[in-house]
C-alpha cells in the first residue's frame, strides 16, 4: 500500500485482530501476522487443504461403491480396488493397471462399459491427488493478501495547524522527517511512482530573441481512499492536475538602480499592487553564488480562497541557479550557461560556466477534485458536509490539515529546503553539472514525491511518535483517542495479511467435508447392522435342513464352474441392492481375506458372523501360522499366495488360500 521504505514501528499497528482491510470494491474482512507467524499459519492452511482432499476421496469412493449397478466380476476388481485406495495417487496407479489389463482383454460391451468405469475413476483420482498438491502450495498464497495491519489508536498523532510563525518553525522540523521519507521513495522506487503518476513535457514555445528556451510541463495523479489506508475509503477519490509554464516576463529592473548587479528581481505573477509578498530576488553575492541552485515555493496570497472556491490554485518555483558555477555547458531554461568570468579555481574544479541570470520563474497551476461516491465537492474542506460520509471525521480533519493549505508540492517543496533541486543533492561544493540537469527532472521528482508524501499521510501519523508541547488533533477533550482515529491501515513488509474470509471459508470446507465422512461410515454401519436381507431369509427358510458340508459343497462347485467357463457372472440387481450397504465391509480388504485367516474346519468362534461385535480382526491369541509363498522357477509369473501352514511343520495344509 505504501512507498516509504521505512516501516512504522511494531507497537503502531495490531496483530491478530480481525479487521477491515480497504479494498478497491468494498473493504475485505481480515486478519495480520508477523513474517514469522505467517509462514506457520500458511502451513497450517497447507495441511487443511491436503486433510479436504483425503476427506474428499475418501467421500468421491463412498459414492462410487454406493452407485456400482452392475455386478461383474471385472466390475467387482474396480470396485474392490477403489475402494480399499485410501489415496488418489494409489488409486491412480493401482486403476491405471487394471484399465490397461482390461483394455488388452476387452471382448465384449459388458467389458468394455468395465473399462470405461475404471478409466473414469482413474482420471478423477489423477483429478483429486493433482489439485491436492496445487491447492495445498496456492491455497495459502491465495488467502494472503496483502501486508498491512491495522493502526493502534493510542500511538496516532498529528499534528494541528500552526497558529504563529514560531509553530510554523516547529512543525517544519517535526514535518522534516517524512519529507525526507517522501524524497527518498522516489529515489528507491521510482519506476513503481512513475506508473502512478503522469508527468510530461509539454510544447516548446517560441524562443526568446536571446535564444532562451520557453517550455511547459503536465502532471496529475489520482488517489482513492485504499490507497490512503482508510478503512471504508473505497468511496473517496482525489484527481490532482497541474500545468507549469515558463514565465521569463516575471523579471523586471531591480529597483536599487545603484547596484544592478547584487540581485536578479521578479514581480511575481506581474502582480501591480504594493504588496511586498510579491517581490522575490536571487541574490547574487560571492556567498550565494557558491552554492549549489536551490529552489522556493511561493503559493499565490489568494490560494486560500481559490482552494475553498474549488478553483485552480496558483503557484510559483523560483530557481535560485543564476551564477552558480558549472563544469559543463547547459542549455535548460534554468541551466543555461554562458561561459564563467574568470573560470574557478581547482576548489571548484575549474569550472568553466555559470548559469546565466534572470532565469525564468516557473508559473503553475494545480486543480485538486475530491469525491465521495460520485459526488464531487469543491475541496478538501467540504468532505466533511457530505451526507452519510462513513469516513470518521477525524480522518477527514487531517486531510485537511495537510492538503487545506494548498498543493502538496508546495509544502513538500519548501519544507526539503536544500534537498529540493536534484541538481544541488548531487553537488559537492556548489558547483554541478548543467548538462545533466533539468527543470523537468526536478520537478518530475518532486512531483512523484508530493504523491508519495499524499499518499502516507496516514502512515506519518504513526510516525511522528509522541512529541511533547504539540496540539495532538486525534486526542479528545478526554486525553483519549477520539472515535475513528484507528479506522486505517499501516504497511510493512514484517506484516502478513490474509483474508479471514477465505480462512474460514477453508475451514468450513475441511468441517463438512468431515462430517460428511462421519456421515457416510454413521450410514454404513447403521444399514449394515439394522439392514434386512430377504433373499437370504428366504434362502434360509426354504432350506432348512441344508448342512454346512452341503453348502460349501454347492458353493465350490459353483466356483468351479465359473472358473471353467470364464463368462462374467452377473447377479440380479435386485438381489445386490439390498445388500449395497453391505459392500463396505465385504469388500472391505481384512474382510476379503477372512478365507485365509479363519479355519479349514469351521469358522472360529471369535470370528463368527454370529459374534456382537463383529470384529474385523482375529484375536490376538490367535497362534495360527502363514507364509508367503512363490510358485517357483517352473511358474515364473506367479505372484505370489498367502498360505496357511500347520503349526511347527513346513507344509501347507489341504486346501490352502492363496
Amino acid at each position: 500500500m505504501a512507498d516509504v521504505y521505512t516501516p512504522p514501528p511494531d507497537s503502531s499497528y495490531l496483530l491478530v485482530t480481525p479487521f477491515s482491510m480497504p479494498s478497491d470494491t468494498r473493504d475485505r474482512w481480515a486478519v495480520s501476522f508477523t513474517g514469522k507467524s505467517s509462514a506457520l499459519v500458511a502451513a497450517a492452511l497447507s495441511v487443511v487443504v491436503t486433510v479436504s482432499f483425503a476427506c474428499l476421496w475418501n467421500f468421491i469412493s463412498f459414492v462410487a461403491v454406493l452407485s456400482v449397478r452392475k455386478h461383474t466380476r471385472h466390475r467387482f476388481v474396480a470396485v474392490v480396488t477403489l475402494w480399499n485406495s485410501h489415496d488418489p495417487w494409489f488409486a491412480f496407479k493401482e486403476l491405471l493397471h487394471y484399465t490397461y489389463r482390461q483394455a488388452a482383454h476387452s471382448m465384449n460391451h459388458q467389458e468394455w462399459s468395465d473399462f470405461w468405469y475404471a478409466f473414469g475413476f482413474c482420471f478423477l483420482a489423477l483429478a483429486v491427488y493433482g489439485s491436492s498438491i496445487a491447492m495445498g502450495i496456492v491455497a495459502p498464497s491465495l488467502v494472503q493478501i496483502g501486508n498491512v495491519a491495522p493502526v493502534r489508536p493510542s500511538t496516532v498523532f498529528y499534528p494541528a495547524t500552526p497558529a504563529d510563525s514560531a509553530q510554523e518553525l516547529r512543525d517544519f522540523g517535526l514535518r522534516a522527517p517524512s519529507v525526507m521519507r517522501a524524497l527518498g521513495s522516489v529515489e528507491a522506487a521510482a519506476v513503481t511512482l512513475r506508473l502512478k503518476v503522469t508527468v510530461k513535457q509539454g510544447r516548446d514555445y517560441q524562443p526568446l530573441p536571446t535564444g532562451d528556451r520557453n517550455i511547459s510541463l503536465d502532471y496529475g495523479y489520482s488517489l482513492s481512499g485504499v490507497d490512503l489506508g482508510i478503512s471504508g475509503g473505497s468511496d473517496l477519490g482525489l484527481a490532482v492536475e497541474g500545468h507549469c509554464i515558463t514565465e521569463y516576463s516575471w523579471s523586471r529592473d531591480p529597483p536599487n538602480k545603484d547596484d544592478p548587479d547584487s540581485a536578479d528581481y521578479y514581480r511575481l505573477w506581474n502582480d501591480p499592487g504594493p504588496d511586498p509578498a510579491l517581490d522575490a530576488w536571487v541574490l547574487l553575492n560571492e556567498f550565494d553564488t557558491a552554492h549549489a541552485p536551490s529552489a522556493s515555493f511561493i503559493l499565490h496570497p489568494n490560494g486560500p480562497e481559490q482552494l475553498a472556491a474549488g478553483s485552480d490554485m496558483l503557484y510559483a518555483v523560483m530557481v535560485h541557479s543564476a551564477r552558480r558555477s558549472s563544469i559543463t555547458d547547459g542549455g535548460d531554461p534554468w541551466y543555461a550557461t554562458e561561459p564563467r568570468q574568470p573560470p574557478a579555481d581547482a576548489s571548484q574544479y575549474n569550472a568553466a560556466f555559470w548559469m546565466k541570470r534572470r532565469r525564468p520563474v516557473l508559473s503553475c497551476r494545480e486543480k485538486n477534485s475530491w469525491t465521495y461516491a460520485g459526488q464531487a465537492v469543491s475541496s478538501v474542506l467540504d468532505l466533511k458536509s457530505i451526507a452519510g460520509i462513513k469516513i470518521p471525521q477525524v480522518l477527514l480533519e487531517i486531510l485537511e490539515t495537510t492538503l487545506g493549505g494548498g498543493p502538496m508540492v508546495v509544502r513538500l517543496g519548501n519544507a526539503s529546503g536544500d534537498s529540493a533541486l536534484r541538481s544541488r543533492t548531487t553537488s559537492p561544493n556548489g558547483v554541478i553539472d548543467a548538462g545533466a540537469s533539468s527543470m523537468f527532472a526536478d520537478m518530475e521528482r518532486l512531483i512523484l514525491a508530493s504523491y508519495a508524501a499524499t499518499r502516507n499521510i496516514f502512515t506519518d501519523a504513526v510516525m511522528f511518535g509522541q512529541p511533547g508541547g504539540y496540539e495532538n488533533l486525534v486526542k479528545g477533550p478526554d486525553g483519549q483517542p477520539r472515535e475513528g482515529a484507528g479506522k486505517f491501515v499501516v504497511s510493512s513488509p514484517d506484516i502478513q495479511t490474509f483474508s479471514l474470509t477465505g480462512i474460514v471459508t477453508l475451514a468450513v470446507i475441511l468441517l463438512v467435508l468431515i462430517l460428511l465422512n462421519c456421515l457416510t461410515w454413521l450410514l454404513v454401519h447403521f444399514n449394515h447392522q439394522h439392514g434386512q436381507h430377504p433373499v437370504a431369509a428366504a434362502d434360509a427358510a426354504a432350506e432348512p435342513a441344508e448342512t454346512a458340508e452341503t453348502a460349501e459343497t454347492a458353493k465350490t462347485a459353483e466356483t468351479t464352474k465359473t472358473a471353467e467357463t470364464d463368462v462374467p457372472q452377473v447377479t440380479t440387481d435386485d438381489s445386490n441392492s439390498q445388500h449395497k450397504w453391505t459392500r463396505f465391509h465385504v469388500l472391505d480388504a481384512v474382510q476379503l481375506f477372512r478365507c485365509v485367516y479363519e479355519s479349514e474346519a469351521k469358522p472360529r468362534e471369535r470370528w463368527s458372523c454370529d459374534a456382537a461385535n463383529r470384529e474385523h480382526y482375529a484375536d490376538p491369541k490367535d497362534s495360527e501360522p502363514f507364509e508367503l509363498r512363490t510358485c517357483g522357477s517352473d511358474k515364473p509369473r506367479c505372484m505370489g499366495h498367502i498360505v496357511k501352514t500347520a503349526k511347527g511343520v513346513g507344509r501347507d495344509l489341504p486346501g490352502s488360500r492363496s
